[in-house]
């Protein structure tokens, strides 16, 4: 015959039990940092991209067009499987798409790796941390370029567009009272990338008025703005 005492420790153990294997259950699963860049045949996105140009010999120029990446055929080398991802742009809204290139893209668990005019960079690595930066580079023999991880899990608006879990790429980012450079990208989880800019400009030094005011007199900036995908809900 169980003793009263036996008994009431055999319930507590069977409760412990239940307890740790509901914990199991409902934890949260590890985060898979490779879904903030889906790759998928299918896949598509297009942005909407502006251009400015500035120069000392002419008017300021900016133009609106939009761009286009999809993911189409896929291929396999050394088990590896790379995907190749078709630039079109589109100059206007009455104008068709006309590709203007394309390149390879391979993804596994430590990196992201994109190949145009054959030249590979490295895009993302993983896992997504703020301590962690590496070399754009490291595949060619430009010179090393270090990217790092801002603002990992926050949120992102572009256009009317809000994305609950982000993280910006960031490599050149200074400004000064003589130039301005700058280098972000910013991916959402499970669409991909959804904001883009480059700068380079050098701001008038040329007489007492301008200097310091932030006017520009040679360069460029771009960005690009997600409009829309198959993978918006």
């Amino acid at each position: 015959m169980i003793k009263k005492s036996s008994f009431h420790f055999i319930i507590l153990l069977v409760l412990i039990g239940i307890g740790v294997g509901c914990q199991k259950d409902t934890a949260d699963p590890s985060p898979d940092d490779s879904a903030y860049f889906p790759l998928q045949t299918g896949d598509y996105w297009i942005y909407q991209v502006t251009q400015e140009n500035y120069s000392l010999t002419d008017a300021a120029t900016k133009r609106t067009y939009q761009l286009q990446e999809k993911v189409g055929n896929s291929y396999s080398q050394n088990g590896q499987v790379f995907f190749l991802v078709e630039e079109s742009i589109k100059l206007s809204a009455q104008s068709d798409w006309q590709i203007n290139a394309i390149h390879t893209v391979y993804k596994n668990i430590s990196e992201v790796v994109s190949q145009e005019s054959n030249v590979p960079t490295v895009r993302l690595v993983f896992p997504i941390s703020a301590g962690t930066s590496w070399n754009v580079n490291t595949y060619n023999a430009n010179p090393d370029t270090l990217l790092r991880y801002q603002n990992s899990g926050s949120p992102f608006t572009v256009g009317n567009q809000a994305f609950t879990h982000t993280v910006s790429v960031v490599g050149d980012n200074d400004s000064t009272l003589v130039n301005q450079q700058k280098y972000q990208r910013v991916y959402a989880q499970n669409i991909g990338l959804i904001y883009r800019e480059n700068a380079s400009l050098l701001y008038c030094q040329s007489s007492p008025d301008c200097i310091g005011k932030g006017i520009v007199s040679s360069g460029t900036r771009q960005k690009w703005e997600l409009v829309a995908s198959n993978r918006l809900k």
